[in-house]
């Protein structure tokens, strides 16, 4: 989750793609695929939906051909929230704080809040815990996985689509506003979110190991795999909290759907986790009545 780390080359290239792309782009028959195509049902040009990790190696996160052709040929690029706009990314260090003055260590005993501590201490993040010890302990989970990572330079595949995208003076807008992530996280109980995060730090080796096969399934581009891992994984993810992180979301965006996508070529990136399975984006979009075919990535 957590969440958080474009001059024209020539902008005639620009609506030259956008009429051309569905000719030069590669289809594939197999269902595996991070990058998908989503035409019919009244849409006027094709949108695309692209699969992201937050936190990857930077050798992880290279843009592959058909992707950047997407990108120099999109009108619009959406993340689940605006990433150019730092307002909304900083909201999130006051947004995410807990209600009631709660802090991390009254969720936790000394024990475990020393155990928690020492990790911070211990991996080189230059950062002690009591600095978040108001913030929701999901988010502050986000840094335990940005300590595991077996690679000293990281990045995420939506910062790379960014980075490119400024290429082309790409608008880049969000389905969601950190305040409604935030929201989101808070219908988790603290005492919850704190468990999951001592739990995470106490079974370290087996959360590296779920992290490299997790980054693993997603360079396989196995969407359905990856949804199954992901919730099976640190002990299983509870209906109720799939429900919240995930299916209301994908139920959201794909209502937003319609309008966003009006006379233009959109690329929706978000998490990969979000687009496999009966409640993924991409089953209820064509559920809606789009086509959605997956291109080679």
């Amino acid at each position: 989750m957590n969440g958080i780390k474009l001059s024209s080359i020539i902008l005639s290239i620009s609506s030259l793609l956008s009429c051309q792309s569905k000719s030069q782009l590669n289809f594939i028959t197999a269902d595996k695929s991070l990058l998908w195509e989503v035409t019919g049902n009244g849409l006027g040009k094709p949108a695309f939906i692209y699969g992201t990790m937050h936190l990857l190696c930077e050798s992880d996160a290279a843009l592959s051909d058909n992707l950047k052709q997407v990108i120099a040929a999109a009108d619009e690029i959406y993340f689940e929230i605006d990433m150019d706009d730092m307002g909304q990314l900083l909201s999130g260090f006051t947004l995410g704080k807990m209600k009631n003055d709660t802090t991390i260590n009254q969720l936790l005993s000394d024990d475990e809040y020393h155990r928690v501590d020492d990790f911070f201490a211990k991996n080189g993040l230059g950062i002690q815990l009591k600095m978040f010890n108001h913030m929701q302990p999901m988010l502050v989970s986000a840094l335990v996985y940005q300590a595991i990572l077996p690679c000293q330079e990281s990045d995420g595949i939506e910062m790379n689509i960014m980075k490119y995208a400024k290429q082309f003076k790409k608008e880049i807008k969000g389905l969601e506003t950190t305040a409604f992530q935030v929201s989101i996280i808070d219908q988790i109980p603290y005492h919850q979110q704190a468990q999951e995060l001592l739990n995470s730090i106490d079974s370290i080796s087996s959360t590296k190991e779920e992290n490299k096969k997790m980054t693993q399934i997603y360079k396989e581009q196995d969407i359905d795999k990856l949804l199954d891992y992901s919730l099976k994984s640190d002990g299983g993810t509870t209906a109720e909290v799939q429900d919240i992180m995930i299916n209301q979301r994908n139920k959201n965006w794909a209502e937003q759907f319609s309008g966003i996508t009006k006379d233009k070529t959109i690329l929706i990136a978000v998490g990969a986790g979000h687009l496999g399975g009966k409640d993924g984006l991409i089953n209820i979009l064509k559920e809606k009545g789009y086509t959605l075919r997956p291109v080679q990535n």
